[in-house]
Protein backbone atom coordinates (compact mmCIF):
# COMPACT_ATOMS: atom_id res chain seq x y z
CA UNK A 1 0.00 0.00 0.00
CA UNK A 2 1.30 3.51 -0.56
CA UNK A 3 3.74 2.52 -3.31
CA UNK A 4 4.12 3.29 -6.64
CA UNK A 5 1.12 2.68 -8.95
CA UNK A 6 1.36 -0.80 -11.08
CA UNK A 7 -0.38 -1.58 -14.57
CA UNK A 8 -3.08 0.06 -16.21
CA UNK A 9 -3.20 2.86 -13.55
CA UNK A 10 0.24 3.85 -13.87
CA UNK A 11 0.10 4.10 -17.88
CA UNK A 12 -3.04 6.53 -17.30
CA UNK A 13 -1.14 8.84 -14.67
CA UNK A 14 1.59 8.93 -17.09
CA UNK A 15 2.29 13.09 -17.72
CA UNK A 16 1.61 13.19 -21.51
CA UNK A 17 3.85 15.19 -23.76
CA UNK A 18 3.90 19.25 -24.10
CA UNK A 19 3.35 19.37 -27.61
CA UNK A 20 1.13 16.59 -28.72
CA UNK A 21 -1.44 15.82 -31.25
CA UNK A 22 -4.64 17.23 -29.38
CA UNK A 23 -2.91 20.98 -29.53
CA UNK A 24 -4.00 22.36 -33.01
CA UNK A 25 -2.36 24.57 -35.12
CA UNK A 26 1.04 23.14 -34.33
CA UNK A 27 3.59 22.99 -37.42
CA UNK A 28 5.19 20.44 -35.96
CA UNK A 29 1.86 18.28 -35.93
CA UNK A 30 1.92 18.34 -39.85
CA UNK A 31 3.19 15.26 -41.90
CA UNK A 32 5.80 16.35 -44.67
CA UNK A 33 3.22 15.83 -47.33
CA UNK A 34 0.50 18.15 -45.19
CA UNK A 35 3.66 20.95 -45.98
CA UNK A 36 4.28 19.87 -49.11
CA UNK A 37 0.70 20.87 -50.32
CA UNK A 38 0.86 23.94 -47.81
CA UNK A 39 3.47 25.73 -49.61
CA UNK A 40 1.55 25.80 -52.83
CA UNK A 41 -0.97 28.20 -51.10
CA UNK A 42 0.29 32.17 -51.00
CA UNK A 43 -1.85 32.40 -47.54
CA UNK A 44 0.27 30.01 -46.21
CA UNK A 45 2.16 31.23 -43.13
CA UNK A 46 4.28 30.05 -40.00
CA UNK A 47 4.39 31.66 -36.62
CA UNK A 48 7.39 31.56 -34.34
CA UNK A 49 6.61 32.17 -30.50
CA UNK A 50 10.12 33.59 -28.57
CA UNK A 51 10.05 33.68 -25.33
CA UNK A 52 13.11 32.67 -22.06
CA UNK A 53 13.53 30.55 -19.43
CA UNK A 54 14.43 32.74 -16.92
CA UNK A 55 12.76 34.33 -12.87
CA UNK A 56 9.75 35.71 -13.20
CA UNK A 57 9.30 36.48 -9.70
CA UNK A 58 8.58 33.67 -6.63
CA UNK A 59 4.85 33.31 -8.47
CA UNK A 60 5.19 32.68 -12.08
CA UNK A 61 7.04 29.75 -14.07
CA UNK A 62 10.72 30.35 -15.78
CA UNK A 63 8.49 29.86 -19.07
CA UNK A 64 6.40 33.03 -18.62
CA UNK A 65 7.32 34.83 -21.96
CA UNK A 66 7.57 31.64 -23.48
CA UNK A 67 4.15 30.96 -22.24
CA UNK A 68 2.28 34.19 -23.40
CA UNK A 69 4.13 33.98 -27.16
CA UNK A 70 2.79 30.47 -27.92
CA UNK A 71 -0.23 31.16 -26.61
CA UNK A 72 -0.54 34.77 -28.50
CA UNK A 73 0.36 33.04 -31.60
CA UNK A 74 -2.20 30.23 -31.31
CA UNK A 75 -4.73 32.49 -30.82
CA UNK A 76 -3.93 34.39 -34.09
CA UNK A 77 -3.76 31.38 -35.69
CA UNK A 78 -6.74 30.17 -35.33
CA UNK A 79 -8.22 34.07 -36.60
CA UNK A 80 -6.55 33.72 -39.20
CA UNK A 81 -7.39 30.39 -40.35
CA UNK A 82 -11.11 31.96 -39.77
CA UNK A 83 -10.36 34.52 -42.37
CA UNK A 84 -8.83 31.47 -45.27
CA UNK A 85 -5.06 31.75 -44.09
CA UNK A 86 -3.69 28.34 -43.48
CA UNK A 87 -1.49 29.62 -40.23
CA UNK A 88 0.68 27.22 -38.19
CA UNK A 89 2.18 27.67 -35.05
CA UNK A 90 6.52 26.75 -35.14
CA UNK A 91 7.73 25.01 -31.85
CA UNK A 92 9.07 28.09 -29.48
CA UNK A 93 12.10 29.27 -28.88
CA UNK A 94 12.62 28.63 -25.23
CA UNK A 95 16.43 30.15 -24.70
CA UNK A 96 17.94 33.61 -25.89
CA UNK A 97 19.81 36.53 -24.16
CA UNK A 98 18.90 36.33 -20.49
CA UNK A 99 21.58 38.95 -18.60
CA UNK A 100 19.51 40.85 -16.08
CA UNK A 101 18.22 37.62 -14.22
CA UNK A 102 21.60 36.05 -14.28
CA UNK A 103 22.18 35.48 -10.25
CA UNK A 104 18.77 33.90 -9.98
CA UNK A 105 18.68 30.20 -9.92
CA UNK A 106 16.78 28.70 -12.96
CA UNK A 107 18.05 31.63 -15.43
CA UNK A 108 19.19 29.47 -18.49
CA UNK A 109 21.04 32.39 -20.95
CA UNK A 110 22.61 31.58 -24.56
CA UNK A 111 24.84 34.18 -26.23
CA UNK A 112 23.64 36.77 -28.47
CA UNK A 113 25.39 35.84 -31.00
CA UNK A 114 23.79 32.05 -30.60
CA UNK A 115 20.37 33.17 -30.48
CA UNK A 116 21.06 35.27 -33.94
CA UNK A 117 22.35 32.68 -35.19
CA UNK A 118 19.65 30.24 -34.64
CA UNK A 119 17.09 32.55 -35.93
CA UNK A 120 18.64 33.09 -38.96
CA UNK A 121 19.07 29.61 -39.60
CA UNK A 122 15.41 29.15 -38.72
CA UNK A 123 14.21 31.38 -41.12
CA UNK A 124 16.84 30.64 -44.00
CA UNK A 125 15.43 27.06 -43.31
CA UNK A 126 12.18 27.69 -44.21
CA UNK A 127 12.40 29.95 -46.71
CA UNK A 128 14.74 28.00 -48.84
CA UNK A 129 11.82 24.88 -48.89
CA UNK A 130 9.19 27.58 -49.95
CA UNK A 131 7.67 28.72 -46.71
CA UNK A 132 8.21 32.69 -47.65
CA UNK A 133 5.55 34.02 -45.26
CA UNK A 134 6.93 33.63 -41.56
CA UNK A 135 5.78 36.04 -38.78
CA UNK A 136 7.68 36.32 -35.23
CA UNK A 137 6.29 37.16 -31.99
CA UNK A 138 8.08 37.66 -29.28
CA UNK A 139 7.15 38.32 -25.45
CA UNK A 140 10.75 38.60 -23.90
CA UNK A 141 12.33 42.18 -23.67
CA UNK A 142 15.00 42.08 -22.64
CA UNK A 143 16.99 44.93 -25.01
CA UNK A 144 20.16 42.41 -26.55
CA UNK A 145 17.50 40.19 -27.28
CA UNK A 146 15.21 42.47 -28.91
CA UNK A 147 18.12 43.54 -31.35
CA UNK A 148 18.97 40.00 -32.07
CA UNK A 149 15.88 39.54 -33.82
CA UNK A 150 16.03 42.80 -35.86
CA UNK A 151 19.14 41.66 -36.60
CA UNK A 152 17.93 38.73 -37.62
CA UNK A 153 15.38 40.09 -40.03
CA UNK A 154 17.70 41.86 -41.61
CA UNK A 155 20.01 39.43 -42.22
CA UNK A 156 17.71 36.74 -43.53
CA UNK A 157 15.82 39.48 -45.88
CA UNK A 158 20.16 40.38 -46.95
CA UNK A 159 20.48 36.42 -47.93
CA UNK A 160 17.10 35.50 -49.19
CA UNK A 161 15.37 38.98 -50.49
CA UNK A 162 12.40 37.88 -48.28
CA UNK A 163 11.59 40.01 -44.97
CA UNK A 164 10.39 38.11 -41.67
CA UNK A 165 7.84 40.02 -39.84
CA UNK A 166 8.08 40.92 -36.64
CA UNK A 167 5.24 41.85 -34.10
CA UNK A 168 6.98 43.96 -31.83
CA UNK A 169 4.38 44.77 -29.18
CA UNK A 170 7.04 47.74 -27.56
CA UNK A 171 6.80 49.64 -30.83
CA UNK A 172 4.18 52.04 -29.95
CA UNK A 173 1.72 51.55 -32.66
CA UNK A 174 0.70 48.67 -30.20
CA UNK A 175 1.68 49.86 -26.72
CA UNK A 176 -0.19 52.31 -26.72
CA UNK A 177 -3.41 49.95 -27.08
CA UNK A 178 -2.38 47.62 -24.51
CA UNK A 179 -3.20 47.71 -20.72
CA UNK A 180 -1.89 50.76 -18.51
CA UNK A 181 0.51 47.88 -16.59
CA UNK A 182 2.21 47.36 -19.58
CA UNK A 183 2.63 51.14 -20.23
CA UNK A 184 4.22 51.91 -17.05
CA UNK A 185 7.33 49.75 -17.89
CA UNK A 186 6.81 47.62 -14.96
CA UNK A 187 6.62 44.62 -17.14
CA UNK A 188 8.23 42.00 -15.45
CA UNK A 189 6.18 39.17 -14.04
CA UNK A 190 3.78 42.09 -13.22
CA UNK A 191 0.65 42.39 -13.51
CA UNK A 192 0.55 42.36 -17.26
CA UNK A 193 2.53 38.62 -17.40
CA UNK A 194 1.03 37.25 -14.90
CA UNK A 195 -2.64 37.98 -16.32
CA UNK A 196 -1.30 36.26 -19.06
CA UNK A 197 -0.72 33.23 -17.15
CA UNK A 198 -3.33 32.89 -15.41
CA UNK A 199 -5.48 33.08 -18.51
CA UNK A 200 -3.65 30.34 -20.00
CA UNK A 201 -3.46 28.09 -16.42
CA UNK A 202 -4.33 29.50 -13.18
CA UNK A 203 -2.58 26.32 -11.83
CA UNK A 204 1.32 27.28 -12.96
CA UNK A 205 0.65 30.65 -10.48
CA UNK A 206 1.77 30.89 -7.19
CA UNK A 207 -1.80 32.10 -5.63
CA UNK A 208 -0.25 32.09 -2.11
CA UNK A 209 2.82 34.16 -2.73
CA UNK A 210 1.38 36.20 -5.81
CA UNK A 211 -1.32 37.81 -3.55
CA UNK A 212 1.53 38.59 -0.85
CA UNK A 213 3.57 40.20 -2.94
CA UNK A 214 3.96 44.33 -2.55
CA UNK A 215 3.48 46.79 -5.36
CA UNK A 216 7.01 47.38 -6.86
CA UNK A 217 6.45 50.25 -9.52
CA UNK A 218 9.71 50.19 -11.21
CA UNK A 219 9.81 51.48 -15.01
CA UNK A 220 12.47 48.89 -16.60
CA UNK A 221 12.83 50.98 -20.07
CA UNK A 222 14.53 54.14 -17.47
CA UNK A 223 16.57 51.15 -15.51
CA UNK A 224 17.81 49.40 -18.63
CA UNK A 225 18.19 52.67 -21.05
CA UNK A 226 18.78 55.80 -19.08
CA UNK A 227 20.44 54.14 -15.69
CA UNK A 228 22.41 51.61 -17.43
CA UNK A 229 21.01 49.00 -15.32
CA UNK A 230 22.64 45.28 -16.19
CA UNK A 231 20.56 42.70 -13.38
CA UNK A 232 16.84 42.81 -11.94
CA UNK A 233 19.36 43.94 -7.79
CA UNK A 234 20.37 46.96 -9.89
CA UNK A 235 17.10 47.75 -11.07
CA UNK A 236 15.77 46.90 -7.20
CA UNK A 237 13.90 43.49 -8.39
CA UNK A 238 15.39 41.53 -5.86
CA UNK A 239 12.55 38.69 -6.24
CA UNK A 240 12.63 38.99 -9.90
CA UNK A 241 9.33 41.16 -10.53
CA UNK A 242 8.31 44.81 -10.40
CA UNK A 243 4.79 46.38 -10.79
CA UNK A 244 1.69 44.91 -9.00
CA UNK A 245 1.40 40.87 -9.43
CA UNK A 246 -1.55 40.65 -6.66
CA UNK A 247 -3.72 43.10 -9.11
CA UNK A 248 -3.52 40.61 -11.47
CA UNK A 249 -6.59 38.55 -13.16
CA UNK A 250 -7.73 36.15 -15.72
CA UNK A 251 -10.22 38.84 -17.42
CA UNK A 252 -7.36 41.03 -17.94
CA UNK A 253 -5.44 38.39 -19.24
CA UNK A 254 -8.29 37.26 -21.91
CA UNK A 255 -8.98 40.52 -23.07
CA UNK A 256 -5.21 41.21 -23.53
CA UNK A 257 -4.42 37.59 -25.45
CA UNK A 258 -7.23 39.18 -27.67
CA UNK A 259 -5.17 42.69 -28.39
CA UNK A 260 -2.10 40.47 -28.36
CA UNK A 261 -3.27 37.99 -31.13
CA UNK A 262 -5.16 40.82 -32.87
CA UNK A 263 -1.54 42.71 -33.55
CA UNK A 264 0.17 39.42 -35.41
CA UNK A 265 -2.93 38.94 -37.31
CA UNK A 266 -2.54 43.09 -38.57
CA UNK A 267 0.92 42.51 -39.22
CA UNK A 268 0.30 39.63 -41.05
CA UNK A 269 -2.52 40.62 -43.10
CA UNK A 270 -0.55 43.90 -44.14
CA UNK A 271 3.12 42.40 -45.09
CA UNK A 272 1.45 39.04 -46.58
CA UNK A 273 -1.53 39.96 -48.77
CA UNK A 274 -1.52 36.40 -50.43
CA UNK A 275 -4.03 36.46 -53.34
CA UNK A 276 -6.83 34.02 -51.80
CA UNK A 277 -5.66 30.73 -53.27
CA UNK A 278 -6.37 27.78 -51.72
CA UNK A 279 -4.28 24.87 -50.72
CA UNK A 280 -4.88 21.80 -52.82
Amino acid sequence: MGGRPTGETALEEKPRMAICKTIPLMFSNLTWKDVERLIENERFVVILPLGSTEPHGPHCPLSTDLIISLEASLRAAQKLHNILWEAYVLPPLPYTVCEVARHFPGNVAISRETALRLMVEIGMSLITQGIRNVAIFNSHFEPGHISAIYDAVEEVKKRTGVKLVFTDVTKTKFAARLTEAFQKASTHADRYETSLVMAVDRGLVNEERRKRLKCLPINMKEKLFQEKARSFEDMGMTEAYCGDPASASIGEGEETFDLLSDFIVEDIERSFPGDGKKAR
